[in-house]
């Protein structure tokens, strides 16, 4: 269809009127056929095939090897696509997870270990969640541990994060050994800070206590002694507790909600900025929806801050993810028989996720938002995503721990009160499904990193 090598020559004597008409509605009858033909046979405009991840044939083993250099550059080129997870459905599944209480006993917190605890249903173990728009394959260890070979994976935050944390450890460990290098003791206070290394692969897992992300003072579990019964916030001053190590972190995983609930000072730069629940005499309320936001966008905005300061030298590019904000499923009292009593997960629509958890969800997304467009404008090399896990953990009040966050409750009998955890989730469970979704956000980076260089 390109122009001829050969130049035509016209004769210079004037065309016949007829002629002329003819010539002109030509051209004319020509021009759209040829814009059709850019729109639809343009190779700008084609998008390209879809890569398959195939061996070459025997066949055509020579020619793949001969091509072998462009069809690596080719599947480079095509980074997994993006996907909305947080729309979508359980389902039923015969297949059962990787690990149980057992198999990955000494990783679980007790109070999360349903199985061992004497939880005596086991429907919450088989339903899948399957997103609307796009597949969610299993959790692969050997793919996730091989993403991340030579690198650090810590999960910061409360003990939601904690709970994701030992979920991606347990589901690694299903295949692969891991050494607890850090925390070895069975405390709450030594679980806060725990690290594995997977020596197969070179790579760490860790988890950094931080319900705030930022600097604070929690409040205490009893007041008897004289302890703080409210927290205090400030938000011009990073959590160093897991900032300092971030030169050596490669994947950081954010996620807090809960311990802003609590009663609560805010501070900044040494000035009362608001309170909730106010416990100050002649203070005004002003709730936790703003603190939390700025709480994220403080994280955020520190973790790439300390990447675009990095040197040159060092490895620079890392991955920062926000899971979103993991609804609690209290009805009625706390310590009731039947706090979170469901046997089976609602259906879509049947339970539309609350106010208070869908502003939180919002106020993560926005500012993860913000923080990649900041990151790209800064060149720091420091990619952001939303783990959004909201809408499908609203869906999930069968699988929390409930009155079996304690050992075998009813074992001396039946109760009218005993206390309940309908925030955490069992293990295994589907906390699990976070980590399927996390899988999918590392492969889209590490391909992304990979067209890059």
């Amino acid at each position: 269809m390109g122009a001829s090598p050969h130049r035509h020559h016209f004769s210079s004597q004037p065309l016949p009127l007829l002629a002329k008409r003819i010539f002109t509605c030509a051209l004319y009858a020509l021009l759209p056929l040829a814009l059709l033909h850019y729109l639809f046979f343009s190779p700008l405009l084609v998008p390209p095939p879809l890569a398959v991840n195939s061996s070459p044939s025997p066949l055509h083993g020579a020619e793949e090897q001969q091509r072998g250099v462009k069809t690596s550059v080719a599947r480079k080129a095509a980074p997994a696509a993006r996907c909305d997870y947080s729309v979508g459905e359980w389902v039923r599944s015969a297949a059962g997870p990787r690990y149980n209480g057992t198999s990955c006993g000494a990783t679980i917190k007790d109070g999360q270990n349903c199985m061992a605890h004497g939880r005596p249903d086991t429907g919450y173990l088989y339903w899948r969640w399957r997103p609307r728009a796009c597949a969610l394959p299993p959790f692969a260890p050997a793919e996730f541990l091989e993403l991340v070979r030579g690198r650090h994976v810590a999960f910061v935050g409360d003990s939601l994060a904690r709970n994701q944390c030992e979920s991606l450890v347990c589901l690694l460990t299903s295949e692969f050994p891991a050494e607890l290098v850090r925390g070895s003791g069975d405390g709450d206070e030594e679980r806060k800070f725990r690290r594995w290394l997977f020596r197969s692969h070179n790579a760490t897992v860790s988890v950094f206590w931080s319900p705030f992300l930022v600097n604070g003072t929690e409040k205490s579990s009893s007041t008897a002694g004289g302890g703080l019964d409210h927290n205090r916030l400030y938000f011009d001053q990073t959590d160093e507790r897991w900032a300092a190590e971030l030169h050596g972190i490669d994947v950081v995983v954010l996620s807090i909600g809960h311990w802003f609930l609590h009663p609560a000072m805010y501070y900044e730069r040494g000035e009362v900025i608001g309170c909730h629940h106010c416990p100050e005499p002649n203070r005004t309320e002003t709730g936790f929806f703003g603190v939390f936001r700025l709480a994220v966008k403080n994280a955020l905005r520190d973790i790439i801050t300390r990447a675009a300061r990095s040197s040159p030298t060092a490895r620079s590019e890392k991955l920062a993810v926000v899971t979103t904000f993991s609804p609690a499923h209290f009805e009625g009292d706390w310590d009731s028989r039947d706090a979170c009593p469901r046997a089976e997960p609602y259906a879509p629509g049947e339970k539309e996720v609350s106010y208070m958890d869908r502003e939180m969800w919002r106020a993560e997304a926005e500012e993860v938002a913000a923080a990649a467009a900041d990151a790209r404008v800064r060149g720091s090399h420091v990619a952001v995503e939303a783990l959004q896990v909201t809408e499908l953990a609203a869906l999930r009040a069968d699988a929390h721990p409930g009155p079996y966050m304690i050992a075998f409750p009813f074992a001396g009998g039946e109760k009218a009160r005993v206390p309940n955890d309908c925030v955490h989730w069992c293990l295994p469970g589907p906390i699990d499904t976070w980590n399927e979704i996390l899988l999918q956000l590392v492969k889209r980076w590490r391909d992304a990193a990979s067209t890059t260089r």
